[in-house]
């Protein structure tokens, strides 16, 4: 037989075949399409839904960011000589004297709006720069109001945190000091205190005595449970004796450096409640959950994982018994009310037993 009619008829087999397993393969695949179709429309086939992924809690109490405009930040006067600016989220206070301008951390991202919200109610220029504390998202444009003479007052701990990372949008402080700082201005006397660590070092209150209004950033918003891990707390102990000391201050205004707006010393005094009310809970949820009844439960043959499914059961209820009062009370209770159990767990097993 001729080599070349040899290959015809093997390509030819191997057409025949082809088409004979696309037929049969077509009848497979109208009948799975058949039985697809049934499923769909009788309810078999299981249907994506979001909450697989991410289940979403309904919000509790919350205030709604207002509308900015164009501009994108709002300033306001809230005190002869004092006022406040926001750009929804963050916030800050700068004064206004007869001698120049004193700010207050320059946000991340908003020091050329804030400059634009002081040229709107004065032309004098920055004499002094506060920093409450080192962190980026509260002073990344400091470095917009450096030189000309301006001062930058911090406390020492922020002063060494600068020097040690080195950022140039962050300029090291000129004035550092230890526990107290008077700074008078124009005639307006403005007192530093540092109540110790807690959110973070160097964290400070700015105090305006004669106005009744402090600035204390990050550690007491209002209306609000603090921020994740009580906004990333490095002594919670400590985190709750500052807020302690800014209460036993005169005022009756104060600046948190997020939210729209000022708070009031009893929404300050409502946020320290949430503080001991979490501390409660995690004591009870520790009583409550057994590691035992965990153990029995759990599949994981991994005692590492064992471990962790203990402490989320712990903080599960210690946010259960949290719940009821406190998600109508105050805003970012479902996002960060686990977090603040898991930090008293630990604080817990590492520091205090409960």
């Amino acid at each position: 037989m001729p080599i070349f009619y040899f290959k015809k008829n093997q390509m030819s087999l191997k057409k025949d075949i082809f088409l004979a397993l696309s037929f049969r393969c077509s009848k497979v695949s109208i009948f799975l399409l058949l039985v697809f179709l049934v499923c769909f429309f009788s309810g078999c086939v299981a249907k994506f839904k979001p909450s697989q992924v991410n289940k979403f809690e309904p919000d509790g109490y919350y205030e709604s960011v207002p509308s900015l405009g164009e501009k994108g930040y709002f300033v306001k006067k809230i005190a002869p000589e004092v006022y406040f600016f926001s750009t929804g989220v963050y916030n800050n206070l700068f004064i206004v004297t007869r001698e120049g301008v004193v700010i207050t951390d320059p946000m991340k991202g908003k020091g050329k709006l804030l400059k634009k919200a002081i040229s709107e109610v004065t032309t004098q220029p920055v004499k002094f720069m506060i920093y409450s504390h080192p962190h980026i998202d509260h002073i990344g444009d400091a470095y917009l109001f450096e030189g000309n003479g301006v001062q930058i007052v911090a406390q020492i701990e922020t002063g060494k945190a600068l020097k040690k990372y080195k950022d140039k949008n962050r300029p090291i402080p000129h004035i550092n000091f230890g526990t107290n700082y008077s700074l008078s201005v124009g005639g307006i006397s403005i007192e530093l205190i540092y109540p110790g660590e807690g959110h973070g070092k160097g964290n400070t209150i700015i105090y305006i005595p004669s106005r009744k209004i402090m600035m204390y950033v990050d550690a007491v918003t209002p209306k609000s449970v603090p921020f994740k891990n009580f906004a990333y707390t490095i002594d919670i102990v400590s985190q709750i004796k500052g807020i302690e000391k800014a209460l036993k201050l005169d005022f009756d205004i104060y600046v948190a450096g997020h939210l729209n707006r000022p708070g009031t010393r009893e929404e300050m005094q409502e946020v320290l409640a949430y503080y001991y009310a979490s501390r409660k809970a995690s004591i009870k949820a520790i009583k409550r959950v057994s590691f035992v009844d965990v153990r029995k439960k759990s599949k994981t043959k991994d005692v590492e994982h064992l471990f962790g499914e203990y402490l989320d059961t712990v903080a599960e209820e210690c946010y259960k018994i949290l719940k009821p009062e406190w998600k109508k009370r105050l805003m970012g209770f479902e996002a960060f009310a686990k977090g603040h159990c898991d930090i008293w767990i630990s604080y817990h097993r590492t520091q205090k037993a409960p």
